[in-house]
C-alpha cells in the first residue's frame, strides 16, 4: 500500500510540473518570420525563434532569439544586422540573460547582461547596476506577455532594462483590433508600452504590438513610430 501510495504521490507530482511548466503557447523550434517596411517600403526582414530550452545558473530557461536584417535598397542606405539571445526562465518568463550585438549604420554595440531578481541586480558588461525585481529586457515582452491574461494585465507593473537604462513602463490595452498580414487574418489585442512618468520616448518614438486572440497568442504586427517615420514588422509565416 505504502509503494501505491508513493507512487500515486510521484504521478501527482509529474502531471503538476508538467501544468506548470508546459502551459506556454509556443514550443521549442517555433519559428516566426516578419516582413518590415517603413513608410510602406520594404526595409528588412525579421525573426523571432524559439531556439532550445537551457541551464542558466540552475534554472531551466527558454533560450529565444531575435534577428533583424536589412535588405533590398535599405541594405545599402541604412544597413542593419542585429541579434539578441534572451533567456527566459521556464515558469514565469522573466528575463535572466540577454546577449545583443545591434549592427545598425555606423552604431555598432555588443551588450551582455545577467540579471538576478532576487538580489535585485543586473550586471550589464562587468558593471553592476541596481534594478527592480521584475525587470526585463525589451526584447523579452513578444513572449511574456503571450502567456499572460490580457483582461489582469497590470497596466502599470513593468520595468525594463537596456543597456544600463532603466525604465518603468505602463501598458495600454486596447481590445479586438482585425489585423490582416501576410500570415492571415486575425483578431488582436493591442499593447502600447508608456513611459510611467508620462515623458516621451527618445525621438517621439513609440512601440504597439498587437498579439493574436487565439491559443497561440503570436506577435502578429509590431508597429514602431518614430520621429521621421513608421516601421511596421508583419508575420509572413509561422513554422515549428
Amino acid at each position: 500500500m505504502e509503494s501505491i501510495a508513493k507512487m500515486k504521490s510521484f504521478i501527482h507530482l509529474v502531471l503538476f510540473s508538467g501544468f506548470l511548466f508546459c502551459n506556454v503557447p509556443f514550443r521549442i523550434g517555433e519559428t516566426l518570420y516578419y516582413n518590415a517596411s517603413f513608410g510602406g517600403i520594404p526595409a528588412a526582414s525579421g525573426i523571432l525563434k524559439v531556439v532550445d530550452k537551457e541551464k542558466v545558473n540552475d534554472k531551466t530557461t527558454f533560450h529565444v532569439q531575435f534577428t533583424a536584417k536589412s535588405k533590398g535598397l535599405a541594405n545599402y542606405i541604412f544597413p542593419i544586422d542585429d541579434e539578441i539571445n534572451i533567456w527566459l526562465t521556464e515558469d514565469s518568463l522573466k528575463t535572466i540573460k540577454a546577449i545583443s550585438k545591434i549592427n545598425e549604420g555606423n552604431y555598432k554595440a555588443k551588450r551582455n547582461v545577467i540579471i538576478d531578481h532576487n538580489k535585485q541586480i543586473a550586471i550589464v558588461n562587468n558593471d553592476s547596476i541596481k534594478i527592480k525585481s521584475d525587470t526585463h529586457s525589451p526584447y523579452s515582452l513578444f513572449y511574456y506577455y503571450r502567456n499572460k491574461d490580457f483582461t489582469k494585465v497590470k497596466k502599470d507593473g513593468i520595468n525594463t532594462i537596456q543597456g544600463k537604462k532603466l525604465t518603468k513602463l505602463n501598458i495600454k490595452i486596447e481590445n479586438n483590433i482585425t489585423v490582416t498580414v501576410p500570415a492571415g487574418k486575425f483578431m488582436t489585442t493591442k499593447l502600447t508600452p508608456q513611459k510611467s512618468n508620462n515623458q516621451k520616448f527618445k525621438n517621439n518614438g513609440t512601440m504597439s504590438i498587437f498579439f493574436s486572440n487565439d491559443k497561440n497568442r503570436y506577435p502578429v504586427l509590431i508597429w514602431l513610430k518614430l520621429k521621421y517615420g513608421k516601421l511596421e514588422l508583419e508575420l509572413e509565416k509561422i513554422t515549428n
